[in-house]
């Protein structure tokens, strides 16, 4: 019976990872600067509704995907 390596059975690819990295990072500049400006909780706003949009999204796309695999 082979032994499994499972504490690195689902990294990420590093163009995922790097993707990611930059994105909280503008994402916390974003937060940041607005903050010091005055506007920190319309960015946080902003943020949580582009996030929902794109949760929405997948879930519809998913939603459809299956639909037309069953019908």
């Amino acid at each position: 019976m082979r032994i499994t390596h499972t504490h690195d059975a689902w990294h990420w690819p590093k163009e995922t990872r790097k993707a990611t990295v930059t994105l909280v990072v503008i994402v916390v500049v974003a937060v940041v600067a607005a903050t010091l400006t005055g506007h920190g909780t319309a960015v946080v706003a902003a943020i949580a509704l582009a996030a929902l949009t794109v949760a929405v999204e997948e879930l519809l796309r998913a939603a459809l995907k299956y639909w037309l695999r069953v019908a």
